[in-house]
């Protein structure tokens, strides 16, 4: 039985742009999912753009703000369970566009297993921070580099299990020790990968993006600190930049 898939995206306004992007190259592009999930701190909710959330079908939940949205959207990833009751969660940034046709079930699960992806190129020291945050987190050794970007899906319970280990081995929740942590020793990434190989690593299909690539080639990453959706316009199919493009309905739908 295909398991039941939400895609997810935490973004704040000043990405509503990409954000707006990424939704329509969903709604063009991809299938294989039921529906967009899109959380917002309450103080970006007025200076995003209702029309085009609205117009892809997407479900808009608020969170709390927070003085670092930095740690704020990683925490917020860690709780992607408890804005959806699909059994697989697809997490996404706002600066993530699709721009060929993707299957995503296809793509994302090796016979009913997630793919999941590490990188054993050596980009990322094991010293670095990010890198070690799995090996700090969980109190035993975690070797591979588990810091790719999404895309990332990860089953629902995964989610969960961080948290109940933050509280069981650490004595706090998971917003308080990623502060404790830092920008620079936190990642949710990271965490949740981690979570899955320390804990269930025969239910994943783990992937060495440096050998094999990324996980959804169809799905390209830009830099919106860098970037914005115009200056790329030009790299981008057609259809996606027009200015009303019609969504394709997710499979099943």
């Amino acid at each position: 039985m295909t398991p039941v898939l939400d895609v997810f995206i935490r973004s704040y306004h000043r990405d509503r742009h990409w954000l707006a992007l990424a939704l329509r190259s969903i709604a063009l592009f991809a299938s294989g999912y039921r529906q967009v999930v899109v959380v917002v701190p309450r103080s970006s909710l007025e200076r995003m753009e209702p029309s085009a959330i609205k117009s892809a079908g997407v479900r808009l939940y608020t969170c709390r703000d927070y003085a670092d949205d930095y740690l704020g959207q990683q925490i917020t990833k860690l709780n992607a369970d408890r804005y959806t009751d699909a059994d697989t969660i697809l997490h996404l940034d706002s600066d993530q566009v699709f721009t060929a046709p993707c299957e995503l079930t296809a793509r994302l699960f090796d016979h009913g297993r997630p793919r999941m992806a590490f990188d054993s190129g050596g980009a990322r020291p094991e010293s670095d921070g990010w890198r070690g945050c799995p090996t700090a987190f969980f109190g035993e050794p975690v070797r591979p580099d588990l810091t790719e970007p999404p895309p990332l899906v990860v089953p629902r319970h995964v989610h969960a299990g961080i948290r109940a280990h933050c509280w069981n081995a650490h004595g706090r929740s998971i917003s308080s020790y990623a502060h404790a942590a830092g920008f620079g020793a936190f990642c949710e990434f990271a965490l949740l990968r981690g979570f899955a190989l320390s804990r269930e690593p025969e239910r994943y299909t783990w992937v060495d993006t440096a050998r094999h690539g990324r996980l959804l080639p169809e799905c390209r990453s830009f830099w919106s600190r860098a970037e914005t959706p115009a200056s790329v316009a030009g790299s981008l199919p057609p259809e996606l930049t027009a200015a009303s493009p019609q969504p394709v309905p997710p499979a099943g739908q």
